[in-house]
Formats: C-alpha cells, structure tokens, sequence
C-alpha cells in the first residue's frame, strides 16, 4: 500500500497545562451535526450564550473566528487523505472523492478509518492510500429504516465507533437514536442496520427500556471493554449510557452540569474526557466520581472533537481558533495542525476542525468545513 509522504515545518508555540481531577479508579477501554439551526435546550441545562462558532449550529456557515492569527510559514504541513474541499457525494481516491461535513472518525481495521458524512447520511471508510468507500447510507436515503445497508435510512449521522467483532456504532444527530452496522457473516462487506436505543425522530430525555428511551441530539458514541455504549446528548447536555438493554444518564445532573458535550475519549489512566465545547472546557468523568476538569492554559474556543494518544497525549479538534492542540501528559500544549484564527484550504490550514483520532501511525482529522480528511504523523 502506498503511503502518502509527510512534509512537517516548525511547530507552533507551547504553552502550560495542568490535568484536576478526583483520583481515577481504572475503566475499560475501546476502539463520533444537524442541519444549521440553534442547539436545544432543556429546563435543567444551563442556558448557553449562542454556539461560540457560529452564534447558532456548530455545523452551519463557516464564520470568521476570533482567535489572533497564527504564523502559516511555520505551521505543520499536513497530508490531505481524502476530499478536495468542494461538498458532494462520491466514492474514490484522494481529491475525486467528495464528502459534504465529515464529523467524526473511528478506527477500522490497521490501516483505515470510518467516517460519519452528515448532510450525505452517509457511513464512509477512507483508508491510509485515500480510497473511499460507502457502507450505508446516500442523500437521497435521509431518515429512518433498518435493514440491509443498500436500502437502510440513515438520519444525520455524527458519532462512530466501532467493535472488536466488526461492528459499527453510529449516533444520529438529527434521527435522535443509536444505530448499529452488523457485518453479514456470508456477505464479507455487507452490513444491516439496525436500532440499538432511542425512539425515531424524537427528542426527549426519557431513561429505561432501549426501545422506549428518549435522547436529544446524540453527537459521538463510545464502546467500553465490557459492551456499554456511552454517547453525549447534546440536548440533554448530558452522558448516556447504554447497558443491559437500559439507558441511563450517567453524568450532567446537578450540579455538576455541562453546556455541550460534543465529544468523549477513552484517557490512558481510565476515565473519559469529555469535550464540552459550549463551556470551551474538557472535562473528565470516573463512576461514582464527580466531574473533573483539565486546565489548558491559554483556554480552548469550542473544542469540538477529543482523542486520546497511547502515550497519554489528548488531542483537541479546537474549532474555532482552527487547530488541532496535543496536550502532553507533563502538560505542554503545542499546536500539531491548523494556523490559530485563519482559515483556509490549502495543506496548512483548517476550516473548522471536528474530530481527531490517533490511529495506524496518523492523526487523522475531521475538517469539516474543507469536507475533507487530512492527516499528520504521530508516534505508535
């Protein structure tokens, strides 16, 4: 398989952080945006002032950010895997595949990844040569209905992840459920799709039975080592779980509350950090613990997307400042890809960055509004 070469210039600045949190108790480990409208809201969440990346949606029409600009001769020259940074619909390799809002990524198999493509309620894979392929879902396929993947309706999909059988998990911004792909034991390649919780195009916040439950906005999904699903809805502004055929809110009561959580990622130590990009904080979650806090000094403006490293690095997809920031374990921050405040299209600038994943030696990155995949390298 060809690898595409890496060019790399000068990093970007560091400055400090330091990681506050209840101490951990250990956690199994694991292996993911609507149309443009004004996030919801319920009675318990605190009221947020308009989404820091657009005043509305954290998907709709780009705006300019505000962060001061950043140096582009010094910044990290990046690999773009797939898309060329025009919205459309096609399988292919590199720049002649299309994609319209990729938003988040997840491992699959060594040398590839799945892709949720929003506005083409699409589940993509793109692998490290560029190729991209479609496992279910098309923009003529918008909705509801299980089934065999050419025929099965997808409904803004956002989250991904994926499990150690081959199974997919997608979170549906829009549908309001969690979805599963399942591998056809005789069709190698083939997927049904099928309803994992939640009830169909309804919000609500209702825990109990999988099939009576209610979610709101669920933007990413997380598998742990012993099968329970995690997801954050947004809506709710709160951590679902999904265990034993229940859901249950595991975190955002009060008081201790969260604006919007976007994204969640395993850390090395256990818990989970938890993007809140309404609150422009990570925050971190153990059982029966209450929620911590990383301090990242310099502050984040809309971390939309978290991952973490095998060497206990965190990265952030920091939307609107237009990097994506490495947190070291001793607590450096460097910037590792996009220039701070500008935006653009070419191989060293962002627009608008929503995932981030460390996978097969790469860094990949959601850019979403480029609608297109890059990636830089990392240490195995």
């Amino acid at each position: 398989m060809h690898r595409l070469p890496f060019r790399v210039a000068t990093a970007a600045c560091v400055v400090a952080a330091s990681i506050t949190s209840p101490s951990a108790q250990p956690h199994p480990t694991s292996a993911g945006a609507p149309s443009p409208q004004p996030h919801p809201t319920t009675q318990q969440r605190p009221a947020p002032s308009p989404h820091p990346s657009t005043g509305t949606h954290p998907h709709g029409a780009s705006t300019p950010a505000t962060a001061a600009k950043g140096d582009a001769t010094s910044a990290v020259v990046m690999t773009v895997v797939a898309g060329n940074g025009t919205a459309g619909f096609a399988d292919g390799v590199g720049g002649a595949a299309r994609f319209n809002k990729p938003i988040r990524l997840a491992p699959f198999g060594p040398d590839a990844i799945v892709v949720s493509d929003i506005y083409n309620h699409a589940i993509r894979v793109v692998t490290k040569d560029g190729r991209v392929r479609t496992l279910a879902g098309a923009p003529d396929r918008k909705g509801h209905a299980d089934g065999p993947a050419a025929t099965a309706r997808i409904f803004s999909p956002h989250g991904v992840a994926t499990t150690p059988d081959g199974r997919i998990l997608v979170a549906e911004a829009e549908g309001h459920t969690l979805r599963v792909l399942t591998p056809r034991a005789n069709a190698p390649g083939e997927y049904d799709v099928t309803t994992l919780a939640g009830t169909p195009e309804t919000k609500g916040n209702t825990d109990g039975p999988v099939a009576a439950a209610t979610f709101n906005s669920p933007h990413a999904v997380l598998v742990a080592a012993d099968g329970a699903v995690y997801t954050p809805d947004i809506g709710n502004a709160s951590i679902r779980r999904v265990r034993s055929g229940r859901v249950e809110t595991v975190a955002g009561a009060a008081p201790d509350t969260m604006v919007y959580p976007m994204d969640i990622a395993w850390m090395t130590d256990g818990r989970m950090v938890i993007a809140d990009a309404g609150a422009n904080r990570l925050r971190t979650w153990t059982a029966g613990a209450p929620l911590g806090d990383i301090q990242v000094a310099g502050g984040l403006a809309t971390p939309h997307g978290v991952a973490s490293g095998p060497d206990g690095a965190l990265y952030v997809a920091d939307m609107k400042s237009q990097r994506v920031l490495k947190i070291d374990p001793a607590g450096a921050v460097t910037t590792v890809a996009g220039v701070a405040g500008d935006v653009g299209s070419d191989d060293r600038h962002l627009n608008r960055p929503a995932a981030v994943l460390v996978h097969a030696g790469w860094l990949w990155i959601a850019d979403l509004d480029n609608h297109r995949i890059t990636a830089v390298p990392v240490s195995k």
